[in-house]
Formats: C-alpha cells, sequence, structure tokens
C-alpha cells in the first residue's frame, strides 16, 4: 500500500522536477510481524540532477516519516550513496529479504531507537505493488490494445 503522505514532489515554476514515493512494507519474524516504510522510486529530472533536489527529497521524507511515527525505514538502493543520509546495511539488524538474502544494497535506518532490535532474524517483504506478477496479463492486455490498432 502506498503512502499517500509521504508522496512527495519537488517544483519549480509549478512544473514537477522530482519525485520520492513510500509504501509500507513489514519484516516478518517467526513470532511477529514488524511494520517499516519502504522508499522508492526517487526520481529527478535529468536537467534538474546533482543539484541537491534528490537530497532534499530524501531528507523531507524521513523528517516526515518520523513525525508521522514510522519506526524504521528499509529499501533497496545504491550503497555509495545512501549512507550519506544514516542508512546502513540492513544486515546490521540480522535482517535479510524475502528470500533469506542480504547484501550492501539492501539498507535501512531506524526512526525509533531500538525500533528494529525486534526484527532480529527476520525477512523483508515490500508491498504488493511492486510485485509484476500480480498485474502482468493486465498489463498484457493493455499493450494488446496498442499492437491492434
Amino acid at each position: 500500500m502506498v503512502s499517500p503522505e509521504l508522496s512527495l514532489v519537488a517544483e519549480v515554476d509549478n512544473i514537477v522536477i522530482g519525485h520520492i514515493i513510500c509504501s509500507k512494507a513489514e519484516v516478518r519474524t517467526f513470532d511477529s510481524i514488524i511494520p517499516v516504510l519502504n522508499f522508492g522510486p526517487l526520481s529527478v529530472l535529468p536537467e534538474y540532477q546533482r543539484k541537491g533536489v534528490g537530497k532534499a527529497l530524501i531528507k523531507s521524507m524521513i523528517c516526515k516519516a518520523a513525525e508521522l511515527g514510522f519506526g524504521a525505514i528499509l529499501f533497496f538502493g545504491r550503497p555509495e550513496y545512501y549512507p550519506q543520509f544514516g542508512f546502513k546495511e540492513a544486515s546490521a539488524w540480522q535482517i535479510t529479504d524475502s528470500d533469506g538474502y542480504s547484501y550492501p544494497a539492501f539498507m535501512g535506518m531506524e526512526l525509533i531507537s531500538g525500533y528494529l532490535s525486534y526484527a532480529k532474524g527476520g525477512k523483508y517483504y515490500e508491498s504488493d505493488i511492486y510485485d509484476d506478477s500480480l498485474n502482468r496479463n493486465k498489463v498484457k492486455d493493455f499493450d494488446m490494445e496498442f499492437l491492434l490498432r
């Protein structure tokens, strides 16, 4: 499920130049489900990249997520970029992806100190909105409309 209150845009002269979207996700352990926030994609028009737009969107999202009471953020992204915001490898909390793997691109941040200590040994599951298999036939049908014209 998308979190509309955390779908943020950056504008210049009433033109959207950047966007970040968040969705609800969870870490499942043997005995509990810990709600977390996922973010992505983050997008910035090419002519506005490397000008701080993406950084401003990320910082705003983190602040707003904390204000809204979210306990942690987990996501997949570039491990050489996101640590500057305070993200670290999810393995620091002994959390893996849903398939049981851990790697540098799987990162997280606690917004409430100690929040992910309850997730130790858990697996991360994104929202179903990221599951392409759920809508694959709908997409094929939609694409066929253009081929039949």
